[in-house]
C-alpha cells in the first residue's frame, strides 16, 4: 500500500490543504524530506498528485561532493555506492577525494516518500494535473475538472519549452543503461569511468558511463548529447560492443533508459503566488551537462528555510532571465550547446582534451560553478580553441556586451600600433575593405527586399528608377549646394544611425536621434582637421568647431543609470577611437557597429539566412561597386580646376547611395518599433 489514504477526485476537491505536489519525482521527493527533516511536517495537510506510483527503480541518481557537505550528510542513507576515484583513459586512475561520486537509486528515493506517507497520513491521488494555476481565491490544481486548494503547490511537472529563438539551444541527453554482472572480474571497480568516447559518435556526441558496484557488477550507459534522440537498436548495438571489448563475457539485469532536456531555451510558466517551481520546471538542469540532482537539494534546503522563518517561498522561483542570461557560466553554457548542436563532431575532441589535460576535481568544480575566472582561462586554455572562437564569433549578434567587448579590445590594438604605422595601415584598412564586401555594402543591396520581402520582378524597374533618382538627386545638391547637402547628410545619417542603434538599446525616438547626432559629430569633430580636410574637397564646406573628447561623458552617465553594459562598452572604444585617424575611427563604427546592427535588423525582418541575404544582394551589392568606380571617375571632372581627395569622392557615394537606403531602412525600423 503505497499510501494510508487514497482518495477520490469527488471527495478531494473540498479539502484544503497546505501543500499540494504535483510530480512525487527526485525534486519533490528532496523536498518532503527537507520538510519532514525541519519538523515542518507534523500539523500539515498535504497531497501527492502523480500517475506514476513510484514503486520500482526507474532512475538513477548521481552527484559529486565532499563527504562532509550538507548533501552528503543530508542523504547518507539513501547514498548506495561512492567512488572516490575516477578511470581516464587507458588504465589511469585519478584520486578525486575529498569529493566522492555518489549513487542514489530512486526506488530509495520513492521508498523514503512512501513511508512519510504513511507515517504522516497524507493523500495521494494518482492521476495527471490538468491544469495548475491561481485566480481570485488563490492557487489551485485542476484534477478531472475539479480544482483542488492548497496554501502552497509545488509544481514537478515535466517542462515545456518554447521553441528556442536566437541564441538559445535546446538538445537532449538521451541514454540507455545496462546492469551487468560479468564473468571475469571487472578491473578497478574503485573508480568510476565518467566519460570514454571510445564509441562510434554517429553524427553526435557520444560517450559510454560505467559505474562499477562490485567487481562483477556494473551499471555501462551509452549517452548522446544531440539535436536527435538515441534509438534502443543503436544504443544497443553500442553497449555490446563495448562490454564485450572491455568486460568480456556478461548478462543484463536490468535496462534503465532515459532523456534529459539540455536547453537554455524558455520554459513555459505559472510562477504566481502560492505556486512554486521545482526541478527542470524551474531550470534546475544544468544546461550542458544535464546534472540537476544537487540543485534541486539545495533549492529545497532553501524552500524549508523560507517556510520556517515564514518567508515568500515563491521568491525562489526561476525566470528565465536569471536563470540563462547571467554569469559567465550561462555563457559558456550557451556556447557548448552550440557546439554540441551545430558541431557535434567537435565534442568527442573537447571532452577528450578536458578530461586529459585538466584535474578532475577541478573539472567538477567548474561544472558546480565553483572556480574563479582565472582558472576558467587555465581550463579553456587547454581545450581546441577553433569551435570556440568560431561559436563565439556567430554568437557575437546574440550576447549585445560581446561586439562591443571585441570592438574596444581591436580599437585598443591600433591604438597601440600607432597611428599610421604599417601594422595599423594593414590591419585597419584591410579589415574595412572586407568588412565593406561582407556586409557594409550588402546590408545596404537588399532593399528591393524590405518593402515585400521577396524579390518582385514587374516592380523592379520602378525600383531601380525611384532609387537611382533619389540617389542623383543628392549627388546634384552636393554639387549645386554642398552646404545644404551636408546639413542633409548629417541630417538623415544622424537619424539613420540612431535608429539603427537606438533600437538595439531600447532608445525612444528622440534619444536615438540625440545619440546618431552625437555619434556622427563625435566622430568628425574629435577629427576636425581631417574633417575639413575631405569636406573642402567635397564642396568647400567645414565643420565651424571641434569635439572634446569627453564629449560623451553624459552618455556614460546614462549607460550607467540604465546598467547597459553594451552601451558603456561602445562608448569606451568610441573613446578611444578618437585617438586613430579619422578614416580608420568611421572604418570601425561603420563596419563593426552600424552596418552588423543593420545586417541583423534585416535579417529579423526578411527572416532569412546570413548566406541568404548575402546572395539576394548580389546584383545590387556588384552593381554598387560599379557605380563607386564610375563615381570616381566622373566626379573629378565635374570640378576640372579642383585637386579632388578621392576619399571625399568615396563620402560623396556613399552620401547618395545611402539616402535612399535611408529611406527603405525607416521600413524595417518601423514595423520593429
Amino acid at each position: 500500500m503505497q499510501a494510508t489514504q487514497t482518495i477520490s477526485e469527488n471527495n478531494v476537491s473540498a479539502c484544503e490543504y497546505d501543500y499540494v505536489f504535483c510530480g512525487t519525482g527526485a525534486s519533490a521527493s528532496l523536498l518532503l524530506l527537507e520538510l519532514h527533516q525541519n519538523n515542518l511536517l507534523q500539523y500539515a495537510n498535504v497531497l501527492l498528485i502523480d500517475p506514476d506510483k513510484k514503486d520500482k527503480r526507474d532512475k538513477t541518481f548521481c552527484f559529486w561532493a565532499d563527504a562532509d557537505d550538507p548533501i552528503s550528510v543530508d542523504l547518507k542513507s539513501l547514498i548506495s555506492h561512492a567512488w572516490d576515484h575516477v578511470a581516464l583513459a587507458g588504465e589511469e586512475i585519478e584520486p578525486i577525494w575529498p569529493m566522492r561520486y555518489n549513487h542514489i537509486s530512486s526506488i530509495d528515493l520513492y521508498n523514503q516518500v512512501h513511508r512519510l506517507t504513511q507515517q504522516y497520513q497524507w493523500h495521494k491521488i494518482n492521476t495527471c494535473a490538468d491544469e495548475v494555476g491561481s485566480d481570485e481565491q488563490g492557487p489551485f490544481v485542476c484534477c478531472n475538472g475539479e480544482k483542488i486548494r492548497a496554501k502552497y503547490i509545488f509544481d514537478s511537472r515535466p517542462p515545456v519549452y518554447h521553441p528556442p529563438q536566437e541564441g538559445e539551444t535546446h538538445i537532449s541527453q538521451s541514454f540507455v543503461g545496462w546492469m551487468i554482472e560479468t564473468e571475469q572480474e571487472i578491473k578497478k571497480p574503485n573508480a568510476f569511468r565518467f566519460m570514454d568516447f571510445q564509441i562510434e559518435q554517429q553524427g553526435s556526441t557520444q560517450f559510454v558511463y560505467v559505474l562499477p558496484f562490485s567487481a562483477r557488477k556494473a551499471l555501462v550507459e551509452v549517452t548522446r548529447f544531440g539535436a536527435e534522440t538515441i534509438n534502443h537498436t543503436q544504443a544497443e548495438n553500442l553497449l555490446a560492443d563495448y562490454i564485450q571489448r572491455n568486460f568480456g563475457a556478461y548478462t543484463v539485469a536490468d535496462v534503465e533508459t532515459g532523456c534529459i532536456p539540455m536547453s537554455n531555451t524558455v520554459i513555459e510558466s505559472n510562477a504566481v503566488s502560492g505556486i512554486v517551481l521545482l526541478g527542470a520546471r524551474n531550470y534546475h538542469i544544468k544546461p550542458s551537462t544535464g546534472y540537476a540532482f544537487k540543485n534541486m537539494y539545495y533549492h529545497a534546503r532553501n524552500i524549508a528555510s523560507a517556510i520556517k522563518h515564514n518567508k515568500p517561498v515563491e521568491l525562489l522561483n526561476k525566470t528565465h532571465v536569471n536563470a540563462h542570461h547571467h554569469g559567465r557560466h550561462s555563457f559558456y553554457d550557451g556556447l557548448l550547446l552550440d557546439i554540441l548542436k551545430n558541431k557535434p563532431q567537435e565534442g568527442k575532441r573537447i571532452f577528450e582534451a578536458l578530461l586529459a589535460k585538466v584535474d578532475t576535481k577541478k573539472i567538477l568544480n567548474f561544472l558546480d560553478e565553483k572556480t574563479g575566472i582565472a582558472t576558467d582561462i587555465s581550463i579553456f586554455s587547454q581545450l581546441p580553441w577553433q569551435p570556440f572562437i568560431s561559436t563565439l564569433l556567430s554568437r557575437s549578434f546574440v550576447y549585445p556586451w560581446f561586439r562591443p567587448l571585441l570592438l574596444t579590445l581591436m580599437t585598443c590594438l591600433l591604438v597601440l600600433a600607432g597611428n599610421y604605422s604599417a601594422i595599423q595601415n594593414y590591419l585597419a584598412y584591410g579589415l574595412f575593405f572586407a568588412g565593406l564586401v561582407a556586409v557594409g555594402i550588402p546590408h545596404g543591396a537588399v532593399d528591393h527586399l524590405l518593402e515585400t520581402g521577396k524579390w518582385n520582378r514587374k516592380g523592379a524597374p520602378v525600383f531601380i528608377i525611384r532609387y537611382l533618382m533619389l540617389a542623383a538627386g543628392m549627388g546634384l545638391l552636393w554639387y549645386a549646394l554642398p552646404g545644404v547637402a551636408l546639413a542633409v547628410f548629417l541630417a538623415y545619417s544622424s537619424w539613420h544611425f540612431g535608429q539603427a542603434d537606438g533600437k538595439k538599446w531600447n532608445f525612444t525616438e528622440s534619444v536615438s536621434f540625440l545619440w546618431g547626432l552625437s555619434v556622427l559629430f563625435y566622430i568628425l569633430g574629435t577629427h576636425l582637421q581631417e574633417t575639413n580636410v575631405i569636406l573642402m574637397s567635397m564642396g568647400k564646406v567645414s565643420l565651424p568647431f571641434a569635439c572634446s573628447v569627453w564629449a560623451l561623458l553624459p552618455w556614460f552617465l546614462w549607460a550607467l543609470y540604465h546598467k547597459q553594459t553594451s552601451f558603456f562598452l561602445t562608448l569606451c572604444w568610441l573613446m578611444l577611437s578618437s585617438q586613430l585617424p579619422l578614416l580608420i575611427a568611421f572604418g570601425i563604427y561603420f563596419i563593426g557597429q552600424h552596418s552588423l546592427n543593420g545586417w541583423q535588423d534585416i535579417r529579423r525582418h526578411l527572416q532569412l539566412s546570413h548566406s541568404r541575404i548575402w546572395l539576394h544582394s548580389v546584383p545590387f551589392h556588384a552593381g554598387a561597386w560599379l557605380l563607386l568606380a564610375g563615381f570616381l571617375f566622373l566626379w573629378p571632372l565635374a570640378f576640372p580646376h579642383n585637386d579632388i581627395n578621392q576619399w571625399a569622392v568615396f563620402f560623396v557615394f556613399i552620401a547618395c547611395i545611402s539616402f535612399p537606403h535611408t529611406i527603405y531602412m525607416n521600413v524595417v525600423y518601423r514595423k520593429k518599433g
